[in-house]
């Protein structure tokens, strides 16, 4: 391919170089993949190798993979050939910044209007100079990105050959949306997506509270929207429900399921060891990080035994997960149940390690996974119910108020969040299992269990921040940055994933390597004979065995608290008067380009330093002849009168009109570029911290979540 291409051009003067569409596809990952700067390397010393780098820009923006700030591409989803799919949103900071698109003839950056939850495309628009400064001073640039991201759910027996995360939609935010905006934009997107032949499974968050609120509206669980009515739709999973199952609280009919995503779940109960405010405790046996601390300083113990260290212990960065996974490992817990007095704290890391194992271990089987996530919702509600008790007692003996007896017991607990997190993605993890064992799914499903989170944003999110340039340390961008490297990254998956000649091979990193693990549909077969109540028995059984030498057994018991059956009717009722939600609403409601490095091209072509008295192409634009009233021409002022490094002009080509604005500078016509007015519109340069940890907390300081 690549020699044959070289040796024909190299018999052709450099205007009649050809290339086939393998070297343009190769041509295009080279420039992803490597950058300007190694493009050009590349192209320099092995002339007719590949094509110049404008070609490879006109390649790019020509694709069907273009991408504008809030546009949903439902119509990209016929690349995929299943019919189902799961949902995943979240969002990142992002450097404020208004930018102009040339495309779209319009403003992005600002925080984008969303209305009856849907963000609107192409709002922010101005064709005087004057309108723009009206509308920039009346909007916010927006400090966090969103995005939307869709996983095809493979119908292969081919474990490893799934299609890879799409892009659906990205837009400025600022963390103003409601839970009901969250969930009538999920119930846009799951219409959109059904008319184009795609039922979705469900949606997948990162466990914030308004998405958290969203779920349980939708799902009905402990909560109620009677305006709505997802259950009643036509298109509603419906499964059969034992009677005798009192420990289930899903309803029978649900329009799409839900997952918090477990890697942000592990690092929330992580998190609560280290809270000042908790004193975390299960029956009589303390939970505490300090018996981590201890272990580290044994002398007995070195780093070969345990592997920690205090950092881990002690992290700066609480959303590391890599220290939760250390933290649970099989060494530490073995090195813990040899000490005396720390049974609370093995209790804690071996659930953490069952949420692990139950979402996130892609080798877990399905009945090991349905045990897991089930022993640590019994073991929650154990712990849990001993509290109500104690705390009941208690406050008959003194006088407490209502809000005084929570708080008492949310000190001595996980936080509300990470439990209900919990129970809702066990529920709906058995849902998922009972829709392929009553072939409402295919089985292939079951293979994709590990991927129905919200990993595929925070990989985009890193992805985007690693296509910054070579010689730059800046890991950040604008919301049109983002656009335009999460253009590329798709092109770029496009050519992976979707290649039926498999002219291009790419590098595996060898901890892919491992997908062989994942198991395949023939060993899903167990699905058919799989015992639910035995397994929900089992996982019951094992979550006794936890807590028993903690005496939490003993506090139920004398309450009357001695089956399984018990603990759920009390949790319900628990769940159903302190924690019911309702909402009555209705489905409606009536240029810093340095910044980036000297990789990252402009792709406003049409924007060019011309010098002030430079015609542009041959067909000048007579500012005598416009069809444009005088009050359309802005009035700046200034002492200069030359403007080198703006794109401020005497002349433009008709073509291009659109995307300048006509002023008058000290009696004189002129045309500013829309870019360059949003450079003449700001007064300060924001940035990002190119750290994660600066920047997460950095955006809790902003937005004070």
């Amino acid at each position: 391919m690549f020699i044959d291409n070289l040796v024909f051009n190299l018999a052709q003067s450099s205007n009649h170089y050809r290339y086939s569409e393998s070297i343009k596809k190769f041509s295009i990952c080279l420039y992803v993949l490597g950058g300007k700067q190694c493009y050009e390397f590349v192209r320099l010393n092995m002339p007719g190798s590949i094509p110049a780098l404008p070609t490879v820009l006109d390649l790019i923006n020509k694709s069907d993979m273009t991408l504008t700030e809030a546009e949903f591409r439902f119509n990209s989803l016929q690349q995929f050939q299943s019919g189902f799919g799961f949902c995943s949103e979240d969002t990142t900071g992002v450097i404020p910044k208004v930018e102009y698109d040339s495309s779209t003839n319009s403003f992005i950056g600002f925080t984008t209007p969303i209305v009856d939850g849907i963000p609107l495309t192409k709002h922010y628009q101005a064709d005087t100079f004057d309108d723009f400064k009206i509308v920039y001073n009346t909007n916010e640039a927006a400090s966090l990105l969103n995005v939307h991201m869709f996983q095809s759910i493979s119908t292969e027996d081919d474990p490893t050959n799934f299609p890879k995360p799409f892009l659906l939609s990205a837009y400025g935010v600022d963390n103003t949306f409601t839970a009901i905006d969250i969930l009538r934009r999920w119930m846009y997107i799951f219409e959109s997506c059904l008319d184009k032949g795609v039922r979705i499974v469900g949606f997948s968050t990162d466990a914030d509270n308004k998405y958290l609120s969203a779920m349980r509206l939708a799902s009905n669980f402990f909560a109620s929207l009677p305006n709505f009515k997802l259950q009643k739709h036509e298109h509603a999973f419906k499964i059969d429900i034992p009677n005798d199952w009192t420990w289930f609280f899903l309803s029978r009919n649900q329009l799409f399921l839900f997952f918090q995503d477990p890697v942000h779940i592990v690092t929330k109960w992580r998190n609560r060891l280290l809270s000042s405010t908790a004193d975390l405790y299960i029956g009589n046996d303390k939970i505490s990080m300090a018996h981590k601390e201890q272990l580290i300083n044994n002398n007995h113990y070195t780093k070969l035994d345990h592997g920690l260290t205090k950092s881990d212990i002690q992290p700066k960065d609480r959303q590391n997960y890599n220290s939760c996974i250390k933290l649970i490992s099989d060494d530490v817990i073995n090195i813990l149940n040899d000490s005396r007095g720390i049974n609370g704290t093995v209790v804690y890391l071996t659930l953490l390690k069952m949420i692990v194992k139950a979402y996130i271990d892609k080798s877990t089987s399905i009945h090991e996974r349905i045990k897991s996530a089930w022993c640590v919702v019994f073991v929650c509600r154990l712990w849990w119910s001993s509290l109500e008790k104690k705390s009941a007692l208690k406050s008959s003996k003194i006088s407490q108020t209502i809000n005084e007896r929570k708080n008492k017991i949310n000190k001595y607990f996980i936080t509300r969040p990470a439990y209900i997190s919990v129970e809702m993605n066990a529920h709906n993890l058995l849902y998922l299992v009972l829709l392929v064992k009553q072939r409402h799914l295919p089985k292939q499903t079951l293979i994709n269990l590990h991927l129905f989170n919200s990993q595929p944003c925070e990989s985009l999110f890193r992805d985007a921040r690693s296509l910054s340039s070579t010689f730059s340390t800046v890991v950040n961008f604008t919301v049109k940055d983002f656009i335009r490297r999460s253009q590329k990254l798709s092109i770029l998956n496009q050519f992976r994933y979707n290649q039926l000649e498999k002219d291009l091979s790419f590098p595996i990193h060898h901890k892919h390597k491992r997908e062989h693990l994942l198991p395949s549909s023939h060993q899903l077969d167990e699905i058919d004979a799989l015992d639910i109540q035995q397994l929900i028995l089992n996982a019951y059984e094992q979550a006794l065995n936890l807590v028993k030498h903690s005496k939490l057994l003993d506090t139920l018991n004398e309450h009357k608290i001695n089956c399984l059956d018990d603990l759920s009717n009390y949790i319900f009722n628990v769940l159903n008067t302190n924690s019911r939600m309702i909402n009555y609403s209705f489905r409606t409601e009536n240029n810093t380009s340095e910044e980036f490095g000297s990789d990252e091209e402009n792709d406003d072509n049409d924007v060019v330093d011309y010098a002030s008295d430079q015609l542009i192409d041959e067909i000048p634009f007579d500012p005598q002849n416009e069809n444009v009233s005088d009050d359309d021409e802005s009035i700046l002022n200034s002492t200069k009168s030359d403007f080198n490094g703006m794109t401020i002009v005497d002349n433009i080509n008709p073509a291009l009109r659109q995307s300048y604005f006509k002023v008058k500078i000290n009696n004189n016509i002129k045309y500013l570029h829309k870019q360059s007015a949003c450079w003449l519109q700001s007064n300060q340069m924001k940035k990002l911290s190119s750290d994660r940890l600066s920047r997460v907390m950095q955006r809790t300081s902003d937005h004070n979540y």
